[in-house]
């Protein structure tokens, strides 16, 4: 039986989503393009075409994972930034964890530095800028204090960061996070970050 042929673009997309597969089931170490060409049933010259090496697939997938982590964190209604803070901060942990070893590629130095990657390099800066959108906001209708913003923003991804990392890595009591956990936790941070009636 002859191979399928391959439209022009349909063989990236189709090497993208099994390599998604594979690291959803096995973690980001069992992707391999030469396992993939197999799978497909394509040679592994002709993945190359497409994909340099598999730190350029992996670059790939994560650039994906950031386009859902922003597409979900633009979901959030933000017309009352209370709302928007706190429920942006609950997305962005239950994105860690729906997708645990997606997010651990994302943010786990896996893939070479900034500035080996700029297409990765953007999508993670149009992600990380719904939260600084929704910070500066925040401090724009004096619902936060007039800190700097990169202060602002460095206190609250720290801490969903954090909470993601030890909600995926099971460091927290009885495994997940509880919902009321996480909101609590988010809930804290945004008290003290208030700004005060005078």
């Amino acid at each position: 039986m002859s191979r399928p042929a391959y439209h022009h673009g349909d063989l990236p997309q189709e090497v993208l989503q099994l390599a998604l597969d594979t690291l959803r089931a096995e973690g980001d170490t069992a992707i391999s393009l030469r396992a993939i060409a197999k799978r497909i049933g394509v040679s592994a010259p002709a993945l190359y075409r497409h994909f340099t090496d598999r730190e350029s697939l992996l670059a790939e997938v994560a650039i994906t994972g950031f386009q859902w982590l922003r597409d979900r964190l633009r979901r959030v209604d933000q017309a009352d930034p209370r709302h928007a803070l706190l429920h942006i901060g609950l997305e962005y942990v239950a994105f860690a964890e729906d997708e645990p070893n997606l997010y651990r590629l994302m943010f786990g130095g896996r893939i070479l530095p900034r500035g080996a990657h700029p297409r990765l390099d953007q999508a993670g800066l149009e992600a990380f800028r719904v939260l600084e959108e929704t910070v500066a906001m925040g401090q724009s209708v004096g619902y936060l204090k007039p800190l700097p913003l990169p202060l602002m923003m460095a206190t609250a991804w720290s801490l969903v960061h954090g909470l993601s990392e030890l909600t995926i890595d099971g460091h927290l009591p009885g495994g997940d996070i509880e919902p009321a956990l996480a909101e609590g936790v988010l809930t804290l941070l945004l008290d003290g970050s208030r700004q005060q009636p005078q």
